[in-house]
C-alpha cells in the first residue's frame, strides 16, 4: 500500500512535532520550542519623512529622506528603517515554566562594495525574544483602553538575532507543510531542525551560563478606535536588561511621542488574535485543584511543545489518579500523543474511548467529533484503509469539514 502523509487533527490547534533536539549539556526541561503558534504577516509600515509628509510600506517603515527614497535601488529600499517578513510567537519549556518566543523575521542585506554602495545582496535574518508567558496577559489586557498608549517590557531570558539564517543553518527546503488544503497547518513554517534548533542551543547556553543574554524588548502598544475602525499601532522598542533604564525608557516624559515619527499599524483583529491565539496555550498549572488536573495539566503542556514522551506519562498518571473520569479530552489528547509517536494500535483504542464518553455539553461536540477524524488517520497508519474511511466518512458527516479532503484522496469519496 502506498503510504501518505497524512496530517493529525489536534484539539484546538494544530501542533506538529519540529523535532527533538538533541541536547549536549543533558538539560532535561527544555529542549523543544513549539510550532508557530500565531503570526502576523502583513502590516502597514509608516514614517514621518524629512519633508513632513508621511511616506508608507507594507511591512517596511520606509527611510525618513524623502529625496533618496525613489533613487535607491528596490532591493535596498524594502529593507527600510525597518521591516519584517513575520512576526511569531512560539512556546518553549524553561525549568518547568512556560516562556514564549518572538521571533521576527526580516529582510536584510550587504553591498560587497559598501563604500560606493555596490554589490548589494538580499538575505533573510531574524531577532529573538524569549520571554515568561505571563507576559501575554500584559500585551493584551482582557479590557482594552483605546485611544491610550501604553508599553510592556519584556523582560527577556534571552534576546539575540541570527544574521542570513538561510545561509547560516540548514533548512530541509523539501518539507512544505504549507502545502497541506486541510488547514491543519495553517501559518506554520516550513523549516525543519533550523534556525529553532539554534535559537534553543543560545537558550540552553544561558540556562547553562556559558554565555549572558543581557538584551530585552520593550512593546509599545497604541489602539486607536475612530468611528467604526479600530487598529493597533504597534513598535518593537530593543532596550537592555537594566532597572534604571527600563524605568528611563517607560517613563510617560520618554514614551508619549514614541509614535509621532514611525510605528507599524494592523486593524485590532490581527493583533488581539496574535496575542490570544498564544495565551489560549497558558495553562496555569499551579492552580490545579488535584493530581488529576496537575497531571492532565502537564500532559497539555508537553503535548503542546511536541514533548511526547513527557506528555504520554503525565496522561497516564493522570488517568492512574481517576481511572473512572468521564472527561473525553483526555482520551483524545493521549490519543494523539500516542499516534504522533507511532502508536497507532493503543491511540485506536484511546480514540474509541473517548468517542464513548460523548459529551452533554454543546460546546464540546466540535472537539468531540474530531475523535472519528483522528481514528480513521491512526486506522490508516495501521493499513486498515477501510476502517479509515468509515472513521472519515461518520466525521464528515457529523460536521467535520476538512474529513473532505481525505475522503476524496484515499477513499474515492466525492464530498464537493
Amino acid at each position: 500500500m502506498k503510504k501518505a502523509t497524512i496530517l493529525f487533527s489536534v484539539l484546538f490547534n494544530a501542533m506538529l512535532l519540529i523535532g527533538q533536539v538533541k541536547d549536549s549539556y543533558e538539560l532535561e526541561n527544555f529542549s523543544i520550542m513549539s510550532p508557530i503558534q500565531s503570526q502576523i504577516t502583513e502590516a502597514k509600515g509608516w514614517s514621518m519623512q524629512d519633508n513632513g509628509k508621511w511616506a508608507y510600506g507594507d511591512n517596511v517603515i520606509p527611510y525618513t529622506d524623502s529625496r533618496t527614497n525613489t533613487s535607491r535601488q528596490d532591493d535596498v529600499e524594502s529593507v527600510g528603517i525597518d521591516n519584517f517578513t513575520s512576526i511569531e510567537l512560539r512556546k518553549i519549556m524553561i525549568d518547568d515554566k512556560q516562556y514564549n518566543v518572538l521571533v521576527k523575521k526580516y529582510k536584510d542585506g550587504e553591498y560587497e562594495f559598501p563604500l560606493i554602495l555596490q554589490g548589494w545582496t538580499n538575505y533573510l535574518s531574524l531577532v529573538f525574544y524569549v520571554f515568561k508567558g505571563e507576559k501575554l496577559a500584559e500585551l493584551l489586557p482582557e479590557k482594552p483602553q483605546f485611544n491610550v498608549m501604553y508599553l510592556v517590557d519584556l523582560d527577556c531570558f534571552v534576546s539575540s538575532g541570527i544574521e542570513n539564517f538561510e545561509k547560516n543553518i540548514f533548512i530541509d527546503a523539501e518539507l512544505n507543510l504549507k502545502s497541506s488544503a486541510t488547514g491543519v497547518v495553517r501559518g506554520f513554517d516550513h523549516y525543519k531542525g533550523g534556525y529553532e534548533e539554534a535559537i534553543i542551543r543560545q537558550i540552553q547556553d544561558v540556562r547553562a551560563a556559558k554565555q549572558k543574554s543581557d538584551g530585552n524588548l520593550i512593546v509599545a502598544i497604541y489602539p486607536i478606535k475612530s468611528n467604526d475602525k479600530e487598529v493597533v499601532r504597534f513598535k518593537f522598542v530593543k532596550s537592555y536588561k537594566n532597572d534604571n533604564l527600563v524605568k528611563m525608557q517607560t517613563s510617560p516624559d520618554n514614551w508619549k511621542n514614541i509614535f509621532e515619527s514611525s510605528f507599524y499599524e494592523v486593524d485590532y483583529v490581527t493583533w488581539s488574535s496574535f496575542i490570544q491565539d498564544s495565551k489560549n496555550y497558558f495553562i496555569e498549572v499551579d492552580k490545579s485543584p488535584t493530581e488529576y488536573s496537575s497531571n492532565y495539566n502537564w500532559g497539555i503542556l508537553r503535548y503542546q511543545i511536541g514533548d511526547y514522551v513527557g506528555a504520554l506519562e503525565a496522561f497516564n498518571k493522570a488517568i492512574e489518579e481517576n481511572p473512572e473520569t468521564d472527561d473525553f479530552m483526555i482520551y483524545s489528547y493521549r490519543g494523539n500523543t500516542k499516534s504522533k509517536s507511532g502508536m497507532y494500535y493503543d491511540a485506536i483504542a484511546d480514540f474509541t474511548k473517548a468517542i464513548e464518553l460523548k459529551p452533554t455539553k454543546v460546546m464540546d461536540y466540535s472537539n468531540w467529533v474530531k475523535n472519528y477524524f483522528n481514528r480513521g488517520v491512526a486506522r490508516f497508519y495501521t493499513e486498515d484503509t477501510e476502517g479509515a474511511c468509515e472513521d472519515w466518512k461518520k466525521s464528515y458527516d457529523l460536521g467535520y469539514g476538512s474529513a473532505s479532503e481525505y475522503l476524496n484522496n484515499y477513499c474515492g469519496q466525492k464530498t464537493k
